[in-house]
């Protein structure tokens, strides 16, 4: 055996010093000045000097701090001077090392707060979990919602560095308005982590992470973090979304309770399937998810106890009644004559949070313009055109089938064959053409048949930017062959990315649908009310009442001008509630929520009425 020799073990003392830090080393070199002054002082004495030993061990201290001292040492005593001028030596030495300890500890330490290593002291805040394309719109809209109250606070965790996370969201926003956005990096699901954004103390937690599996885990992560922690806000809650039907239970059992699940492609087809029906749809969507403008707020208003939701449509000038919450949860468009009781809340779509007014109970009706005819339905069956394909188009496909009359036709293109089963469906016929859906002879060929819709879906084998530049291609073939063809026909898009969309506004299409920016929206709504999930599920589900529009000469007289108090009337006595209207003037289409009902407007054939109804 090699035998250690002392200088290993003092190579492997030093190293085990400095790997402890600042402070260890400090007290290692103050160890060294104070033997050197003790040996200083003792030897002093052994060298004729005058004084005592703590006499010569003080002077000796001051040659260590200052080195000036020594220009008053006496000469006339060689070994002494020599003695004082190596003590002063060893102080240069020690305090040049010293400085460099600190400066260097300092220098850490700026570094470790630029990375975010620091416990958030915010309360109440809400923390997103996860740095994408998607914490943009997350950001933008809680800051929104933040807009009316003072100083508060998001924190966003993500894997990438804390400076890299802060100069990307300050270069997409610029007004931050009354939140502070404070940045934190790490691992998403590590404990020491959640416990920097301290999340015990925040108010709800939204989970951004693009993979099922991942976001399982974080929500499994945070539920056991909360377990032994003491809750701020007792209700603290997450919300997520899954793209997978069979990991939307295993993921709300994650949560323990403590996680609202949205089903992203369920929800997504649904809009999409509607959409493209009744072009302008998902715009009423955006308008009711997002903070700007109109939002969804539950109301107690004493006021209205005792009165049936009839009474109450037209009680508010500038909001818009939706339904009534009850002890067993929201109620999108209940009978009419439901009667609001002590501990009800009214459902509004209001400017903000109580900003309603309420009026009295004589209203300016035009009775006279109320028009109380059905609905007409057209014989004829709806043809639709779907141009390409990604894995949402059979949920696409069985939506849309519950929707049209018996027979209608759907044509699909993509350059390789789908396998989509008929017998799956009880209304509509599905043919397959297989082919590229960005050559424009074969789409000239296929708008030579009389169609109705088209729906362009985005290929989600390409990245979103390819995938967009390809709609992108397919837009603007279409309304070429559609202009010199003189051929009339709706548009829907299907986007990835938000940005694209004001690029596809210039070939004038009748409507987006942006499935990951909707999703957002829904996300930070329910974060901020988590009643909203099931008052959200029951505007998107095919069961009970829906959004619609319906030809606004079924309500109103058309060319002459009503207001909105006559309209909701008029859609009251059906049964449903008006929301807004859709004009088109010259080829544009104008979508309005919550109109100021005392507003008259002309209404002409080809406008429509947006309405909650159940068909």
């Amino acid at each position: 055996m090699n035998k250690i020799t002392w200088k290993k073990r003092v190579q492997y003392f030093i190293d085990n010093v400095m790997s402890k830090g600042a402070i260890p080393l400090i007290c290692v070199l103050f160890s060294i000045t104070l033997i050197v002054v003790a040996i200083a002082g003792i030897l002093s004495v052994f060298f004729q000097a005058d004084g005592s030993v703590g006499f010569q061990m003080w002077r000796s201290t001051m040659h260590v701090l200052d080195p000036g001292v020594l220009s008053n040492t006496p000469l006339d005593n060689i070994p002494y001077t020599a003695l004082m001028a190596f003590s002063t030596l060893c102080g240069i030495f020690v305090t040049s090392i010293l400085i460099g300890i600190v400066t260097t500890s300092f220098e850490e330490k700026l570094n470790e707060l630029r990375k975010g290593k620091s416990t958030v002291l915010e309360e109440r805040h809400t923390v997103i979990i996860g740095f994408n394309d998607n914490v943009y719109t997350l950001l933008n809209e809680l800051i929104e919602a933040n807009s009316n109250h003072k100083n508060q606070c998001i924190v966003v965790v993500g894997t990438q560095e804390k400076e890299e996370m802060e100069e990307m969201i300050a270069s997409r926003i610029k007004d931050f308005k009354t939140s502070k956005i404070i940045c934190r990096s790490g691992s998403l699901s590590e404990p020491h982590i959640l416990e920097r954004c301290s999340v015990e103390r925040s108010r709800s937690v939204i989970i951004n992470v693009y993979d099922d599996a991942e976001t399982i885990k974080v929500i499994l992560s945070v539920t056991s973090y909360l377990k032994d922690k003491k809750l701020l806000v007792e209700d603290l809650f997450m919300t997520a979304s899954v793209t997978d039907p069979q990991n939307v239970e295993a993921a709300r059992i994650a949560g323990e309770g403590r996680a609202e699940i949205i089903y992203a492609s369920d929800a997504i087809s649904r809009i999409i399937a509607n959409t493209c029906r009744q072009p302008g749809l998902s715009n009423v969507l955006v308008e009711l998810f997002d903070y700007d403008g109109d939002e969804l707020y539950f109301e107690t208003i004493p006021e209205l106890y005792g009165k049936t939701l009839f009474e109450t449509l037209n009680m508010f000038p500038k909001a818009v009644v939706f339904g009534i919450r009850k002890e067993d949860g929201p109620h999108l468009n209940p009978p009419m004559d439901t009667v609001l009781e002590e501990g009800d809340q009214i459902i509004l779509l209001e400017e903000d949070d109580g900003s309603f007014e309420l009026g009295g109970e004589e209203f300016p009706i035009q009775k006279d313009l109320m028009v109380h005819r059905e609905r007409v339905r057209s014989a004829s069956m709806e043809k639709l055109l779907i141009l390409g394909c990604n894995s949402m188009i059979e949920r696409i496909l069985e939506e849309y089938d519950l929707y049209v009359e018996k027979g209608s036709r759907v044509k699909v293109v993509f350059p390789e064959e789908l396998g989509l089963d008929n017998d799956k469906f009880k209304n509509i016929e599905i043919e397959q053409v297989v082919g590229n859906v960005t050559d424009r002879q074969l789409l000239e060929n296929l708008l030579q048949e009389d169609l109705g819709d088209v729906l362009i879906l985005s290929d989600d084998r390409l990245d979103p930017e390819a995938s967009d530049a390809q709609t992108l291609l397919q837009l603007i073939f279409l309304r070429d062959i559609s202009k010199k063809n003189k051929k009339t026909f709706t548009i829907t898009s299907e986007m990835r990315k938000s940005n694209n969309q004001r690029l596809a506004s210039q070939v004038r299409v009748e409507d987006f649908v942006i499935g990951s920016n909707i999703i957002n929206l829904l996300m930070t709504q329910i974060a901020e009310n988590r009643e909203l999930t099931a008052l959200f599920e029951d505007i998107l589900d095919e069961e009970g009442s829906e959004l619609y529009m319906k030809p606004a000469s079924l309500y109103v007289k058309t060319g002459v001008p009503v207001n909105f108090y006559t309209v909701t009337e008029s859609a009251g006595m059906r049964g449903e509630i008006a929301v807004g209207y859709k004009k088109v003037i010259d080829g544009e289409t104008e979508i309005i929520t919550n109109p100021l009902k005392s507003e008259e407007v002309v209404y002409e054939e080809g406008d429509s009425i947006i309405l909650i109804a159940e068909d």
